[in-house]
């Protein structure tokens, strides 16, 4: 026969290894985020809101205009504007730390979508009663 011994152990770590205040510190001011984004970061989201805003229209409910803003959002984000613009989707969407080629897959085929609709029979929509809607919000911080 053997004998096994069993020894139970409770030891506590918090005494053994302390904390260091200056890491919880330095890692709570690297990932705070602020409430309040700073005004060229607010810009620059309310621009992308609007695009965004721009290609949910309903385009069989629209008026021209918003049909000449629904091209002109598709060229942007297409990056068939100047690329070196302050403004362009890459550098604006790069400034949010967003993924550009992820939003611009995601809106473009939301935007295809959108166009290949067929308008639903019997439905009583009349032609310019639609009013643009923002949909998406983006939220800083």
């Amino acid at each position: 026969m053997s004998t096994h011994l069993t020894v139970e152990t409770n030891i506590d770590y918090a005494k053994i290894i302390q904390a260091d205040p200056l890491v919880q510190l330095q890692y709570l001011a690297a990932n705070r985020r602020s409430y309040q984004p700073q005004p060229e970061l607010r810009l620059l989201g309310a621009i992308l809101e609007d695009a965004v805003a721009t290609l949910m229209t309903d385009l069989r409910r629209c008026t021209s205009r918003q049909r000449r803003d629904f091209a002109e959002t598709l060229n942007w984000i297409q990056g068939r504007t100047d690329q070196r613009s302050v403004f362009s989707f890459i550098n604006i969407c790069e400034n949010l730390a967003i993924d550009p080629d992820y939003l611009r897959q995601g809106l473009l085929r939301n935007s295809a979508k959108n166009r290949d609709r067929r308008p639903q029979v019997g439905t009583g929509l009349k032609k310019y009663t639609s009013p643009r809607r923002k949909i998406v919000r983006l939220r800083a911080g």
